[in-house]
């Protein structure tokens, strides 16, 4: 059995090239990270499911970067290939258990995800919303115009700076 392990390690470090530092890795080497990288990326979208790809929140975006930053070092042996690969399933993981809490707590929710701001109520624009969530008067006429399909904001019934930071518009009703 320990020689069999120890021929493991050899077609391992062959293969994956375990040992050298990234300056040391070959084509052969990097290109055999890079297809297990893509097949482990493949594993860890499933289990992070639909959430994970949709970014919704910045809490989705932030994983996403991470894990991508991780990977990559995977692939180009900027660190050791087994732990990177461990730990960016460690961070899916726990993201998809936060966010089962957040679907459950509201606090939990409003935490990593905040929470909207309504900018503008029955055509009123709310100017220290605006403040908070850094929105010029530019920014809010463009979502307008883009999202409402309305010229001004007397025309919304509610603009609602979302947790995604995308612009939601209720066009008020005609009448």
């Amino acid at each position: 059995m320990n020689s069999y392990l120890q021929n493991l390690g050899i077609v391992l470090d062959h293969c994956l090239g375990i040992t050298p530092d990234g300056a040391g890795l070959t084509f052969f080497q990097m290109s055999f990270r890079a297809v297990l990288v893509l097949l482990w990326g493949i594993i860890l979208v499933r289990i992070g499911d639909r959430r994970l790809l949709g970014r919704n929140s910045g809490f989705d975006m932030l994983l996403m970067v991470v894990v991508g930053s991780v990977l990559g070092r995977a692939i180009i042996g900027q660190g050791a290939f087994l732990p990177e690969l461990g730990a960016c399933g460690v961070m899916v993981l726990l993201h998809h258990l936060l966010a089962v809490v957040a679907c459950h707590s509201d606090a939990v929710s409003r935490l990593l995800k905040g929470r909207p701001l309504l900018l503008v109520r029955n055509g009123a624009i709310d100017r220290q919303a605006m403040r908070r969530g850094r929105i010029t008067p530019d920014d809010l006429e463009e979502n307008l115009r883009l999202n409402g399909n309305v010229c001004a904001a007397a025309e919304a019934r509610e603009a609602r700076l979302e947790r995604n930071g995308s612009i939601s518009v209720v066009r008020r009703e005609e009448g």
